[in-house]
């Protein structure tokens, strides 16, 4: 719990860090002709056509981040019973005894795979101008 807990805050602070510059440079492209947001990105990964005559690019980006699995450490108490015999010469003496100790064990999580992405669509309307865009994921971020 406490490695997702912590992929998530790292996926976030990557996130909030850049993402008014995100903002920022998509802004830039809405009055641009399609071909500057071509220019930038290259051929979308999909193209859509609406009814209205204006048209969809669509840009994806994919990746994934790595968190090492945390390192914790668990008591282990483990209780020894037994008998004993002891020879003092003529005389022999038998007991038991019970002995306990305590180790602290160490355990590796697994590491957690955090999936990143960022789906951008930009709207051209008929004459080759963005008039909008839209972003979704969890990596919509300015590079």
């Amino acid at each position: 719990m406490k490695t997702i807990l912590a992929a998530a805050v790292a996926a976030l602070l990557v996130g909030c860090a850049t993402n008014a510059k995100f903002q920022t440079k998509m802004e830039g492209f809405v009055g641009q002709p399609e071909a500057v947001v071509v220019g930038t990105y290259g051929p979308p990964q999909s193209s859509y056509q609406l009814t209205d005559g204006s048209k969809v690019l669509q840009y994806t980006r994919r990746s994934q981040m790595v968190m090492p699995g945390a390192t914790t450490t668990t008591p282990v108490t483990t209780t020894t019973n037994g008998n004993v015999t002891l020879n003092q010469g003529l005389r022999q003496t038998t007991g038991t005894y019970s002995q306990t100790s305590t180790t602290n064990v160490e355990q590796q999580a697994a590491p957690t795979v955090v999936h990143l992405g960022c789906t951008v669509n930009f709207t051209i309307d008929k004459a080759g101008v963005v008039r909008a865009w839209s972003a979704q994921g969890n990596r919509c971020v300015a590079d």
